[in-house]
């Protein structure tokens, strides 16, 4: 029986397995979306509670239930595995939404705030009252969630892209939500829907100036701070992605265009990015990366010949051209010209070497776009935009923590990074909020990526 909602139609199966339910979705070729698992039975007289509603994104991944995030789906998240499979009413500025529970969170996964009695994690909450918010807005358990992360801003429930457009949503905002499963009345609204929410800011963290408000992440590490400063700051590193974490046995920070590590007590330097175990890939984003050039590669003068300083420099400016194709590609310029003898307290070219290393391909247009031309280095690639004049350093070590995170993960780089030991390994909560911790060891990843 086939019976249409305000959001999309849905086959209602008296299924009690989700499985089962997936299973049916797949043999009827149909989205997720357009299959309704059974859950609870609807109530008489459900409860509206008023909740603040963000965005879930995060195309391609699956959620808590097992379903795989589609384009302009319809599902919403709650923070208790008690809401899966349930139905909700969301409405907002006159639009409502039917879309079923598919995903827990935003922020808890074990507070079930709309039961009466055993709520999970924090039960000397009142009912109706979300942890993220008691936390955000009384100081609740320190002001953090029931892992440990600070609560920026008081998110209860997530919304699907397609759930998201249909409310005509443009930012996170206020909305009401009936529950069809929760007898009724509901309570009184947490706050006016006028009421502004801000975001605050980790009181741990000290927002100085190794803190960047551009993504909200700060240099920890005192070592990898002076290294930072000396080999070029943001236009070589980019802006800090992450709090300071262990990787592999090493003291680590990713930017957004390197990983600094500190390795055994010795200095800070810079992990090789793309080496064949961590970033192997030349399809990200659409754009078509060069490849390395094993002739190109073994041309390069080797680090115990007599006159390796100076050889390796020749082979750099012989090999990195500034004009290709009569286009001012600028790369023996960049490669030479970020790092100055101020910052590095000598002006020796090979901190240059340090933080590109040598070519191992030679120039390249991408074939998506002749605007586009690129060079692969040991330590990172440059990319020269013609329809801009410019040339920088991609941003590899951001795609890195993509990898990581499976989130804001290009299809083209996920369908290459798909089972690898470095992808999807980022679980909240878990030891070490790692997912597979045998393939990483000597990596944590606690609060790695949370900001600040």
């Amino acid at each position: 029986m086939l019976r249409r909602g305000l959001a999309s139609s849905s086959i209602v199966l008296p299924l009690p397995r989700l499985g089962l339910v997936a299973l049916v979705a797949t043999l009827l070729c149909l989205p997720w979306s357009a299959v309704q698992a059974e859950g609870a039975p609807p109530v008489a007289n459900p409860a509206t509670v008023r909740l603040w509603a963000t965005r879930e994104g995060l195309v391609g991944r699956p959620t808590a239930s097992g379903h795989v995030i589609g384009p302009n789906d319809h599902f919403v998240a709650l923070p208790s595995r008690k809401a899966l499979n349930q139905q909700v009413r969301v409405s907002y500025q006159g639009r409502t939404v039917e879309a079923p529970v598919l995903d827990i969170g935003p922020w808890n996964r074990n507070d079930a705030w709309w039961e009466p009695s055993d709520r999970g994690q924090f039960g000397d909450l009142p009912r109706w009252v979300p942890e993220a918010w008691a936390a955000w807005a009384q100081g609740y358990n320190d002001g953090h969630d029931g892992v440990g992360r600070y609560v920026t801003f008081p998110a209860m429930i997530d919304l699907s892209d397609g759930v998201y457009a249909d409310l005509a949503l443009k930012k996170a905002d206020w909305v009401d939500v009936t529950l069809l499963w929760v007898d009724g009345p509901g309570p009184p609204p947490l706050a006016p829907a006028t009421l502004p929410v801000t975001k605050k800011l980790d009181p741990r963290v000290p927002h100085d100036a190794r803190y960047f408000e551009q993504t909200g992440f700060r240099v920890e590490d005192d070592s990898i701070w002076s290294y930072f400063g000396a080999r070029g700051g943001v236009a070589v590193f980019g802006f800090p992605v992450s709090r300071s974490l262990t990787l592999l046995g090493c003291r680590a920070q990713i930017f957004q265009r390197q990983i600094a590590q500190v390795c055994d007590g010795g200095p800070a330097r810079l992990m090789n990015l793309l080496d064949p175990d961590i970033f192997p890939y030349t399809h990200v984003n659409g754009s078509t990366l060069p490849a390395v050039d094993p002739a190109l590669k073994a041309q390069t003068p080797v680090p115990t010949s007599a006159d390796y300083g100076t050889s390796i420099m020749d082979f750099v400016r012989a090999n990195a051209p500034d004009v290709y194709e009569n286009q001012p590609v600028g790369f023996e310029r960049t490669f030479f010209g970020l790092i100055t003898a101020q910052m590095a307290g000598s002006d020796n070219p090979l901190f240059d070497l340090e933080v590109w290393g040598a070519p191992v391909s030679r120039p390249r247009r991408d074939p998506a776009n002749n605007a586009f031309v690129y060079q692969r280095f040991q330590r990172g690639v440059m990319h020269f935009d013609g329809s801009a004049g410019r040339t920088a350093g991609l941003l590899l070590a951001d795609y890195v923590k993509a990898v990581l995170r499976n989130r804001d993960l290009p299809p083209d780089l996920a369908a290459q990074a798909r089972g690898t030991r470095f992808f999807a390994q980022y679980c909240v909560g878990a030891p070490d909020w790692l997912c597979r911790p045998p393939d990483l060891p000597g990596t944590d990843l606690t609060l790695a990526f949370e900001p600040g």
